[in-house]
């Protein structure tokens, strides 16, 4: 039986009916609690419905067979325990953390795919409106919405959305934790980094790769804190928030390897035997089959070949494949939805010095490297690869918000992110952050 052969009941129309009233009430409260928010988010709410009634009951989309049919077939299986009684079914360490969700669902109620898919349509519009919200910290209201456009009518966001996998579970968590994250470097309160670690956590218990997330912002803290500290010496002050920061995280992050080192998380297994699986990279890389396979030179001989591929890996990862490896009509698909990659890496890279200043880029940076790095070695296909980097794209989309645009408007968002403090209190307009007094300078006299 095919994904579009499950037949359907009037459970699964009236929950579907009821959740995507809920979301839209969701919606609404979003756009009136945000100018400019709203037509993005129901523009992203009315696409990836439509591509959920495709998916459902004409046609499987792209990336909705294979994993996707296995994540839903399993929340049904288990949903035969029986209401209430899946509780043996629960394995943190495990990839169907989701399809426990929903068989919980299933159990009590009955089959329906369209839930579970509606149930990923919540997820993906809160992506899309986290996503607005950092580039909004990062920039301003204007590049937030812009940015909400793209994530809002992205191809393989909305394909994630509509169909039942994992992704979105993962970018919703993840993506909160990098907000929180920004607010911490911003305004120094300690209760937005305890929280983003929180939910960074829960984004690895739907996938492990988060969990190196967490691994590269303790390291950009500890040294952080580091520098911190040695500039005491000399000046006799520190800033507490980032010292404390950093050790608080550092501190916590030993413990819990010491603790918890025999810890299972999706996709990754035991957090004390991911040396050991490193090392098994080569195997596993020359294991990959299939017209979508990565090419046998991107396999290592040795340890030394592997941190030569390792950029060449990043560069397939993130917007591969390249033409030479284009051999079927999904491969243009791929290649395509890898231009946006290469226009935002493009641009940050064209205006680094305008940025770099910011603490809260770089830690943004730091983080979507460390899973670029993680997911080229975890990904052996073109197929895999576009779901993956679909997992951070909202990082760098957000990083490149500002420069989505003419020159002029480019400009203008550049000016205000030089003149911007770099730790501000709240902003106190519709827009962004308020002008600060040389702004005001160079607008009114064209010079300081």
């Amino acid at each position: 039986m095919t994904y579009t052969d499950i037949p359907t009941n009037s459970v699964e129309l009236l929950l579907t009916a009821c959740l995507l009233a809920g979301i839209v009430l969701a919606l609404l409260y979003a756009g009136h609690s945000r100018r400019g928010y709203l037509l993005p988010l129901l523009a992203a709410f009315g696409v990836r419905v439509a591509a959920a009634v495709v998916h459902r009951f004409m046609v499987v989309l792209p990336q909705g067979g294979a994993d996707a049919v296995t994540f839903e077939r399993r929340a049904w299986e288990w949903a035969q325990s029986g209401c209430g009684n899946l509780g043996e079914h629960l394995n943190l360490g495990a990839s169907y953390v989701h399809s426990w969700v929903i068989g919980n669902v299933y159990a009590c109620t009955d089959r329906a795919p369209l839930v579970f898919q509606s149930v990923n349509i919540g997820l993906g519009l809160a992506t899309v409106y986290l996503v607005g919200r950092i580039a909004e910290e990062l920039w301003d209201r204007k590049a937030g919405v812009r940015a909400m456009w793209v994530a809002a009518l992205f191809p393989i966001l909305v394909i994630n959305a509509a169909v039942p996998l994992r992704e979105v579970w993962f970018t919703a968590f993840f993506l909160l934790g990098m907000l929180w994250l920004v607010r911490w470097v911003r305004s120094g309160r300690m209760i937005y980094l305890i929280g983003a670690v929180g939910v960074i956590l829960a984004a690895g218990i739907i996938h492990g790769g988060a969990v190196f997330a967490i691994v590269a912002v303790a390291l950009v803290l500890a040294g952080w804190a580091l520098r911190e500290v040695l500039r005491g010496t000399f000046y006799g002050r520190v800033r507490a928030s980032v010292v404390g920061g950093g050790v608080v995280l550092v501190s916590a992050g030993l413990a819990g390897f010491l603790a918890f080192g025999d810890m299972r998380f999706s996709s990754i297994g035991e957090v004390g035997a991911v040396m050991e699986r490193a090392e098994t990279l080569d195997e596993r890389a020359s294991a990959a089959r299939g017209g979508s396979a990565y090419p046998g030179y991107l396999v290592p001989a040795n340890d030394l070949h592997a941190l030569v591929l390792t950029p060449i890996r990043m560069g397939y990862l993130l917007v591969g494949p390249p033409p030479w490896e284009v051999r079927a009509a999904v491969h243009v698909f791929g290649m395509l939805d890898g231009l946006l990659y290469l226009a935002l890496m493009v641009l940050l890279l064209r205006y680094w010095r305008d940025w770099w200043s910011r603490p809260e880029y770089r830690l943004l940076l730091v983080v979507f490297l460390a899973l670029a790095v993680v997911f080229a070695w975890g990904t052996n296909n073109f197929g895999t690869g576009v779901r993956h980097r679909a997992k951070f794209l909202g990082v760098l989309l957000a990083l490149g918000a500002g420069l989505l645009g003419r020159r002029r408007w480019r400009l203008e968002r550049l000016e205000a992110l030089r003149n911007r403090s770099v730790f501000e209190g709240r902003r106190t307009d519709g827009e962004g952050s308020s002008p600060s007094r040389a702004s005001t300078l160079l607008r009114g006299k064209g010079s300081i």
